[in-house]
């Protein structure tokens, strides 16, 4: 017995994802075009949201073969009970961890700017990227967390 399968969420997802991809994209290669430096910042954004949108296709396809695999044994009600749940709290460390050895490298960067070629710019480079990573403090193990906590939710293997 297979499940039904919707792609209602995928195909809202795709129209609006794909679409602001699209308009990203389309902007971004105009200002370019136009002689704009940044307008690759806009497709750096259409890339980000087309990702985003391709990680969304592969946690429903592994959302459905784990219901389908439910469905497949002789007791579905208990079949759940021994596969993989939460993780939220391990990624959300794990990726905190990340930000924080990043934001230190930043930190040693800009003390050792003196030292290397163009101080000055080499400075403000990593001066700016100590100020831009303040907030990912709280972003980005979110972020992480939620992330690790799906692919956990939608595994097939066992575990505790």
């Amino acid at each position: 017995m297979t499940t039904t399968r919707s792609y209602a969420h995928v195909g809202c997802a795709t129209v609006l994802l794909g679409g602001a991809s699209l308009v990203f994209a389309g902007g971004g290669f105009e200002a370019i075009q136009q002689g704009y430096s940044l307008g690759w910042l806009a497709v750096a954004g259409a890339l980000g949201l087309l990702l985003l949108l391709g990680f969304l296709y592969w946690i429903s396809y592994r959302a459905y073969r784990r219901r389908d695999w439910i469905e497949r044994q002789p007791y579905s009600h208990f079949a759940q009970q021994g596969l993989k749940q939460g993780g939220f709290w391990k990624g959300f460390f794990v990726s905190w961890a990340v930000v924080l050895v990043t934001h230190v490298m930043a930190f040693l960067g800009m003390g050792l700017a003196p030292a290397l070629p163009y101080p000055e710019q080499t400075g403000a480079i990593f001066s700016l990227a100590v100020l831009a990573l303040v907030p990912a403090h709280v972003v980005v193990p979110l972020i992480g967390g939620t992330i690790y906590s799906l692919i956990r939710n939608t595994s097939l293997q066992r575990g505790t």
